[in-house]
């Protein structure tokens, strides 16, 4: 059972620390083999689909975090305003080892 195996600490570490300016976590799940990453993110340079996709990009090549995983991969969308700023919430999936 991949709960038992692996630390969860450095785990989420590691999504912190690959974490990029304006992105934040709402929920992460972890259910049998399923991880669910639901995050939002704000730029001021518009930048939003450049940021998750860096975030995911470094997840990726972060061996400690992906060595565990079998695949990770951006799910739905679902652009917001609050204000007069943008906000895109999404949502990652990831199948588990």
């Amino acid at each position: 059972i991949w709960q038992q195996s692996n630390n969860w600490s450095e785990k989420l570490n590691r999504l912190s620390r690959d974490l990029p300016y304006g992105l934040w976590f709402n929920e992460i799940t972890v259910k049998n083999k399923d991880f669910v990453l639901k995050g939002s993110v704000i730029s001021l340079q518009k930048e939003e689909m450049g940021l998750i996709n860096k975030f995911l990009d470094k997840l990726k090549k972060d061996t400690a975090f992906f060595k565990d995983f079998t695949a990770l991969n951006l799910g739905p969308l679902k652009r917001r305003e609050s204000g007069s700023y943008e906000i895109i919430d999404f949502i990652l999936n990831g199948t588990i080892r």
